[in-house]
């Protein structure tokens, strides 16, 4: 038997990012479910870390630690925080297209090893090219009632599952959050 861990991440979370270089390493099918962060921290009363300034500051610091330990490119971008909305929706018709790595990295990195702006429909457009998918009509589709739907099944998903933040990894019904957390992902996949 297969044993898969869902994902459920935004592109604007930095903690996302990092977590998502290290998805590899676990011995599991990965799932990946595009959630929009903004809806999460609404519903569950959470605030996001760069509206406290302590957080903010140790943020900034951490995510440095980390990227560090992982051995992935780190920019802060400039344009923070971002609309990831349409990159979100953009994952999920690569996801029907069968292009999502194609486009899922480099939405990431877009952000965090680029300094590029998610919320730039030619920014979007150069990564649906590069992944071979029609821009014209990738930027229709992703305007779909559809699609926006499928991004509010999954953020919705999310919530009713217990989710407060991203990244969010669930086993089965067990919830895992932050990007620290591999090693009992893994001894849950284990189990």
């Amino acid at each position: 038997m297969t044993r898969s861990v869902e994902f459920f991440y935004d592109y604007v979370s930095l903690y996302s990012y990092l977590a998502n270089s290290q998805l590899k390493t676990l011995d599991a099918e990965v799932v990946y479910r595009p959630m929009y962060l903004g809806a999460v921290l609404k519903a569950t009363g959470n605030s996001p870390p760069l509206t406290v300034k302590a957080k903010r500051e140790y943020l900034f610091r951490d995510v440095s630690r980390w990227a560090a330990r992982y051995q992935i490119p780190y920019k802060m971008n400039p344009v923070f925080p971002q609309n990831t909305v349409n990159a979100l929706r953009l994952a999920l018709v690569a996801q029907e297209r069968g292009v999502f790595e194609a486009v899922h990295q480099p939405l990431f990195d877009a952000l965090w090893a680029h300094e590029q702006d998610l919320s730039d429909s030619s920014v979007l457009s150069e990564i649906a090219a590069n992944a071979g998918l029609p821009v014209e009509e990738t930027l229709t589709e992703i305007a779909s009632g559809r699609i926006k739907d499928r991004l509010r099944e999954n953020t919705d998903e999310a919530i009713h599952r217990g989710a407060f933040g991203a990244p969010t990894l669930y086993v089965g019904d067990e919830m895992f959050f932050g990007n620290d957390r591999f090693e009992f992902v893994q001894q849950a996949l284990n189990a």
